[in-house]
């Protein structure tokens, strides 16, 4: 299964119910992966990294990138920073699990 497949499953089978465990240990509910076919590289004036694709949403409206380096970041907007999340897709989509009774 190549990464794209494995991100596909982990978007439908959980529908909204997913969460991801941060680096940091801080533990989000994921509320929107977008599909692959839907990512488009980020062009707004508060990015000026590498060039990016929004992949998923969490609840606090914080997003998911696919970096040009394949890695996934976590922007958190109050910060202004990016956290690797992940190496890969890949990666990302095996530490998505499905949410607990709270959300998160």
């Amino acid at each position: 299964m190549n990464q794209d497949d494995h991100f596909e499953k982990v978007r439908t089978k959980f529908f909204w119910r997913r969460s991801i465990i941060l680096p940091n240990g801080r533990k989000l509910a994921i509320v929107v992966l977008l599909r692959e076919e839907d990512w488009r590289p980020l062009d707004t004036p508060w990015w000026r990294g590498k060039q990016v694709c929004i992949i998923g949403v969490e609840e606090h409206g914080n997003f998911f990138l696919r970096h040009c380096d394949g890695s996934v970041r976590y922007w958190d907007h109050g910060t202004q920073e990016d956290t690797i999340v992940a190496s890969s897709v890949h990666a990302f989509a095996a530490c998505i699990g499905e949410a607990d009774d709270t959300g998160a």
